[in-house]
């Protein structure tokens, strides 16, 4: 073992190192010292040491002194802040300008760009220094937190650099831990609850999940008083439980149980609901991406699990007036025609949920949402196809008698125009998203050159551009807004009404029997041989998925229409199953077609599947049973 004394002199002699690796050791060798040994003779020698090392050259030396600070900070509290806050704090005024060394750049011919975390030297670690001294003093901070600080926290949450910014928010969370409830309600609260706010909506994931961090300190702080805060932060916190970062949006969802308690947040929602509403349009017409589709899928819960419907209300219904109804569905429509697909694919889903809620109120976009639904089962991502089926269901669910004639005609036209697709077929494969869950662009081949439009720009968390148009070209063909249009796929089409099909058999079985639901069923039963014909296309490269969708929706097809109605055409739908079972080039379209002939088995009797096999020119003891 070592004896302090060897230790210490060790550490003093590697602060004094050339090597950037041997002064970060140091530091990081110091605090262990101190947790360890705790010598106040050390510690105070560590601290003469802070002034040169907060502005060392090496990044990593400059974030090990956060460390030592929060190790001397927890022995002897206000007196290590007291004898070092200028230093800080003056470093964090002085950096907050971005410097560019004469010896990192010319100044004759500075770069076009320089990246927004570049170029700022100690700020950053600065702000990790002055939180890593709040958390070390703990409870006995709060005679420090002046109007000055928070101003300069306030400024530092507005900063371009997104880690300065971080560190903004982390200091403001320790800030509001250790300072004492009564001033935190009587001035702290109302001076940081707008920074706060802008925190939970940043377009970096990191900060936006530190300031999530100071969100729950700020409301478990406010205690009994939160309320009064709700309407600048309620709608925001709530509308983190959808976000697309993992990490931002478990926390807020944690977050939100704590606030809400075992009650829920619904009553909460709808005692704020204008500003609810505010922060909830605001996000959907946001620059990024994933902000959109948050605030999109909150939206949807609005109608889902907070109105309820007409049949069945909930007793927060009254809360929705007309008014707010109708922006909430223009919100929903401006979202249905975003570049992002995911903004559609919820917005989609969620204009479903509206209509269920509030089907008088919908009635009169109700043409526009039709060609929509049309327009978004053709779309070339199948999880927009699939939703767009499911969507245009649930409204049929409500307005049959008006658009049962218009969507028939429209299924009945489209389903057969995979038979005109070519064989040079694409999917959304071919493509490779500006980021996740982005607008789709076509992949760059060896020898091609980067747009410049994407090249060096600002960018958000999650790869997201800076702000952009949101709304769709209007041209004549391809089905999601890139740079590249491309032709609309016909096999996608088809699948797109696969769906539909499907879909409206099964609502149509839910019906009562009688003779509307009788009467659907054998219209749909009707289109048995359209169906069969676009099955059985394999003129074009990607049939299998097709093929595989199909496939994958029979059993529900067949339960919904009953063996019945399906018996006089098993003999084509068998023929075309038996082929794809035995093929041997796509094993996910041979284990669908496997799981369907085992499920016809039991669905037809023996003497039905046996005469169907005999007139599809297949061994019945060659299907598979199991």
């Amino acid at each position: 073992f070592f004896l302090p004394e060897q230790v210490e002199s060790l550490v003093q002699a590697a602060l004094e190192c050339e090597a950037w690796e041997a002064r970060q050791g140091g530091l990081l060798a110091s605090a262990e010292a101190v947790r360890t040994w705790d010598r106040p003779n050390f510690r105070s020698a560590l601290l003469k040491e802070v002034p040169r090392l907060l502005v060392d050259k090496e990044y990593r030396v400059r974030k090990a002194i956060a460390v030592v600070l929060e190790e001397c900070c927890q022995r002897d509290s206000l007196a290590i802040y007291d004898a070092l806050s200028e230093v800080v704090l003056g470093d964090i005024r002085d950096k907050f300008s971005r410097v560019v060394d004469v010896g990192e750049a010319d100044p004759a011919s500075p770069p076009t760009f320089l990246p927004d975390t570049e170029g700022w030297r100690s700020l950053e670690t600065s702000m990790g220094a002055l939180e890593a001294m709040m958390k070390g003093c703990g409870s006995t901070f709060t005679p420090r937190i002046s109007e000055e600080m928070l101003d300069l926290l306030s400024q530092c949450s507005k900063h371009t650099n997104r880690f300065v910014r971080e560190y903004a928010y982390f200091a403001l969370g320790n800030v509001f831990d250790v300072c004492a409830a009564p001033a935190f309600i009587e001035w702290v609260a109302p001076r940081t609850v707008g920074i706060i706010a802008a925190g939970i909506r940043d377009n970096w994931s990191q900060v936006r999940y530190a300031a999530s961090v100071a969100a729950r300190s700020f409301m478990l702080k406010a205690a009994d008083e939160k309320h009064r805060f709700y309407p600048e932060l309620l709608g925001l916190m709530c509308l983190n439980r959808h976000y697309v970062a993992e990490g931002v949006r478990l926390y807020s969802q944690e977050t939100w149980r704590t606030v809400c308690g075992p009650q829920g947040g619904a009553r909460l929602l709808v005692a704020n609901f204008d500003p609810v509403i505010d922060a909830y349009a605001e996000a959907a017409r946001a620059p990024n991406h994933a902000v959109r589709e948050a605030g999109c899928h909150c939206i949807s819960e609005l109608a889902q699990r907070i109105a309820g419907r007409p049949s069945n209300p909930t007793p927060h219904r009254e809360h929705f007036t007309e008014v707010r109804i109708e922006r909430l569905l223009q919100t929903l429509l401006g979202a249905f025609e975003d570049e992002s697909w995911p903004v559609r694919d919820v917005a989609s889903m969620a204009l479903g949920h509206f209509i269920l809620a509030f089907p008088d109120r919908c009635m009169a976009h109700r043409p526009k949402l039709v060609d929509l639904w049309f327009e978004q089962m053709a779309d070339n991502i199948p999880s927009l196809r699939r939703n767009g089926a499911k969507a245009l269901t649930m409204a049929m669910s409500v307005w049959r008698e008006s658009l049962w004639d218009t969507v028939f005609q429209r299924l009945k036209n489209t389903l057969p125009e995979v038979q005109l697709q070519p064989e040079n077929s694409e999917v959304f494969s071919d493509y490779t998203p500006s980021g996740p869950f982005s607008v789709p662009r076509k992949a760059l081949q060896l020898g091609d050159k980067p747009d410049p439009a994407v090249t060096d720009q600002s960018m958000y968390s999650c790869g997201s551009f800076a702000p952009k148009t949101f709304k769709r070209r209007v041209r004549d063909s391809g089905c999601m807004n890139c740079s590249t249009d491309q032709p609309q796929q016909l096999w996608e089409a088809s699948e797109g009404m696969v769906h539909l099909f499907v879909d409206l058999a099964v609502l149509a079985a839910q019906q009562p029997t009688g003779t509307a639901a009788d009467d659907g069923l054998d219209a749909l039963a009707a289109l048995l041989p359209l169906l069969a014909k676009a099955y059985g296309c394999s003129q074009y490269r990607h049939h299998y998925l097709l093929k595989q969708k199909v496939c994958e929706r029979m059993t529900q097809l067949t339960e919904a229409l009953t063996p019945r109605r399906l018996l006089p055409h098993l003999p084509e739908l068998l023929r075309i199953t038996h082929t794809c079972f035995t093929q041997d080039s796509h094993r996910a379209l041979q284990e669908s077609a496997r799981e369907v002939i085992v499920a016809w088995r039991c669905n037809f009797t023996t003497e039905n599947w046996e005469t169907a096999c005999r007139t599809a020119e297949i061994k019945p003891e060659a299907l598979p049973r199991t």
